[in-house]
């Protein structure tokens, strides 16, 4: 029997689960490490629009292969695990954006996910596995977020990399700071009103503001960066819920990239600034692909060192004890490494 994290209707228990079998194409993977994020506390909370239960949770991870019956695996390859499941034929993956797959199931949602000990992968899943090499970085549990960024960060290629300012000090707000300073962004800033987490757990080479967004605009004036951002990437629930368009430079790019929560009031936006500023504005969920597969190699080759992030690691069976720590904010990412 092995063990696995399940999400029932209203509670989360560490359950048995048969040794799954390998089907004819497929493999089996053991997991070496998963992470858990802010979206897995948000699940356990309060659910989530992709989220069907009972369901067993978890979305970032790697593992090594243990069993294959696909040719193109064999056993102790190591890989990183793309948490969608994607088609491979619709015309949204035939350009590259398995993101936006039209029958896409995510790892962790609304097909079973990451933590459990291990997993299998049927013929058509194994498009969701990444071979990465067998030293790699054990920062590759991270690929996912760091893949997140990338597609947010991608639809913005033309910009001058000038001055980027980050919203939201949190574990994704510290990889998404990290991956703009490793991309050439000459000044990276980043925000958030609660000035212990910007004093550890950010990558070395950013300048920090203790500012909410209720006073964001007053404090980058203040600094001199009024008019000067050229990108803004919101990393919090509230990262737009200010009037962002009067500190951006002419041409800048907003990323949507964070949802806004339970939020039921409209975004207030004023069309004039941004229609006469020409300001690009590009919403992101999720990543491609594509993009999983480049954060993995620079993770597992250090390219994107993230030896700053502040991690608490835990067994399967601790992970409420893990949970914890991530909720009071003790922490920015828990690690699964023991299964």
């Amino acid at each position: 029997m092995k063990a696995a994290v399940l999400m029932e209707k209203d509670r989360m228990e560490i359950a048995r689960i048969p040794r799954p079998e390998v089907e004819e194409e497929g493999v089996l993977v053991s997991m070496t490490q998963a992470a858990v994020c802010g979206t897995d506390l948000k699940l356990i909370r309060s659910g989530h629009r992709d989220l069907s239960l009972p369901r067993i949770l978890g979305h970032e991870g790697m593992g090594e292969i243990t069993a294959s019956r696909h040719p193109a695996f064999q056993k102790g390859d190591r890989v990183a695990i793309y948490p969608g499941c994607f088609c491979g034929d619709c015309p949204a993956c035939r350009a590259g954006h398995t993101s936006r797959c039209e029958t896409i199931r995510i790892y962790g949602f609304n097909r079973d996910g990451l933590f459990r000990t291990v997993i299998p992968f049927s013929a058509k899943e194994v498009s969701s596995l990444v071979r990465i090499p067998e030293k790699s970085d054990p920062g590759v549990v991270l690929a996912e977020p760091v893949a997140c960024c990338l597609s947010a960060l991608g639809r913005f290629r033309y910009l001058e990399k000038t001055t980027a300012l980050v919203v939201g000090a949190g574990a994704v707000g510290s990889l998404f700071a990290a991956l703009l300073l490793a991309e050439g962004w000459k000044t990276v800033l980043v925000a958030d009103r609660n000035p212990r987490r910007l004093s550890s757990g950010l990558p070395r080479g950013v300048l920090t503001m203790a500012a909410g967004t209720g006073g964001l605009r007053e404090c980058l004036e203040r600094d001199g960066w009024g008019g000067k951002i050229g990108f803004l990437a919101p990393c919090c629930p509230s990262g737009l819920d200010w009037p962002f368009w009067e500190v951006m430079r002419p041409g800048g790019g907003v990323s949507f990239f964070s949802g806004r929560g339970r939020k039921t009031e409209p975004l207030a936006l004023d069309a004039d600034a941004v229609h006469y500023l020409g300001l690009t504005l590009a919403g992101s969920y999720g990543c491609d692909r594509k993009d999983f597969v480049f954060a993995a190699s620079m993770l597992a080759r250090k390219r994107l060192d993230l030896s700053f992030l502040d991690c608490c690691r835990v067994s399967l069976s601790e992970l409420e004890a893990g949970l914890d720590r991530l909720r009071n904010g003790r922490v920015r990412k828990v690690i699964i490494d023991r299964f």
